[in-house]
Parts: C-alpha cells; sequence; structure tokens
C-alpha cells in the first residue's frame, strides 16, 4: 500500500509540473518555432493554372492550309517557385508547363503532325533557362501566312524572372517545319 501511495503521489508531482504553465505568455506561431514545425504549418502550395486547361483551335484557310492546335497543360510536369510571403511563410508555386498537338493539312492532305514543347526549342536558349520556362501561348499569324508557308507564334517565359524568348515557327507546304528566334528590342526615344 505504502508503494502505491509512493507512486500516486509521484505521478502527482510530477504532471503538476508538466501542465504548460511556461507556454501560457508564448504565441502559437513560437511554440511550433520552438519545436521546428512552424514551417511545416505556414507552407502554401498553389498550382497555375488550378486546373487542367485547353485550348483547342481549328482554323481553315481559302488557301488550302488547315491547321488544328490542341494546347492544354501537363499535370504531372511543372516548374516550382518558391516565394516568401509577408508573414514569412513559404509559398510554392507549381507552374504546369504547356505543350500543343499541332495538325497542319494542305488541299486535305496532312502535311505536318507535330508536338510543341520547350524540348522543340532548347537549342535557343540556355539550360537554366528551359528550366525554369513555361510556354505562354501559341498562335497562328494570319498576317504573315500565304500560299506556300504557314506562320505560328509562340512564347516561353520564367514565372519568376518574367524573361521571355519568342519564336516564329514555319511550315512550308510540303510540312517542313522551321523556327526562327525573334528578337524584341525596344527603342526607347
Amino acid at each position: 500500500m505504502s508503494k502505491f501511495l509512493f507512486f500516486t503521489i509521484l505521478s502527482i508531482v510530477f504532471l503538476s509540473s508538466c501542465d504548460g504553465r511556461d507556454r501560457i505568455y508564448k504565441t502559437n506561431a513560437e511554440i511550433l518555432k520552438e519545436n521546428k514545425l512552424l514551417e511545416s504549418f505556414t507552407e502554401e502550395i498553389k498550382f497555375v493554372p488550378e486546373t487542367y486547361t485547353e485550348i483547342k483551335t481549328d482554323t481553315i484557310f481559302n488557301n488550302g492550309f488547315e491547321v488544328k492546335i490542341k494546347y492544354h497543360s501537363l499535370e504531372s510536369n511543372f516548374v516550382l517557385e518558391n516565394r516568401k510571403s509577408k508573414n514569412d511563410s513559404i509559398i510554392k508555386i507549381h507552374h504546369k508547363n504547356f505543350e500543343a498537338q499541332l495538325l497542319v493539312l494542305k488541299n486535305n492532305t496532312i502535311i505536318n503532325e507535330s508536338l510543341i514543347n520547350k524540348k522543340l526549342f532548347y537549342d535557343f536558349g540556355s539550360a537554366t533557362f528551359w528550366n525554369h520556362a513555361i510556354m505562354q501561348f501559341i498562335w497562328i499569324d494570319y498576317d504573315t501566312s500565304n500560299e506556300d508557308t504557314l506562320y505560328l507564334n509562340t512564347s516561353f517565359c520564367t514565372p519568376s524572372t518574367n524573361e521571355c524568348k519568342d519564336f516564329t515557327i514555319k511550315i512550308n507546304k510540303q510540312g517542313v517545319l522551321q523556327i526562327k528566334n525573334i528578337d524584341i528590342v525596344s527603342n526607347t526615344i
């Protein structure tokens, strides 16, 4: 009986000393920092765009060209950008990569079927740029296209720096695809 009484008194003393009185004047953030848990609770994860995105273009020219473009986001392929918010929490932004499936016909005959993504443009920049770049869009250049040649334009930008590279994709009536880098230089007057 005395052993039982001894252990009961010992446990009461032990429990009363661990009642959390030392934390009463600390904020939740301070307690989490003490236990090295703050980052896991303050981390925010975002996806850009939030959901699957797809744009289809189907254009028929009077010169015999027909263009079908399926531009879409890749759900498992993204560029990660880390930012700190005003309250020092970490924001992880997953920018989804895009690609475009291209089908070009001339006089109802398929002349080119291509996948347009950043791998196609690796020769036009550094590996660092392409590791962080996202395809912004692809569009048909109606003004430049003619009887013999179809012109498309595309742009790639890095989300963190807004550095961009623009390209013209030229497809002739035999379906041969050529890529040209567009250097956009602004003049200040």
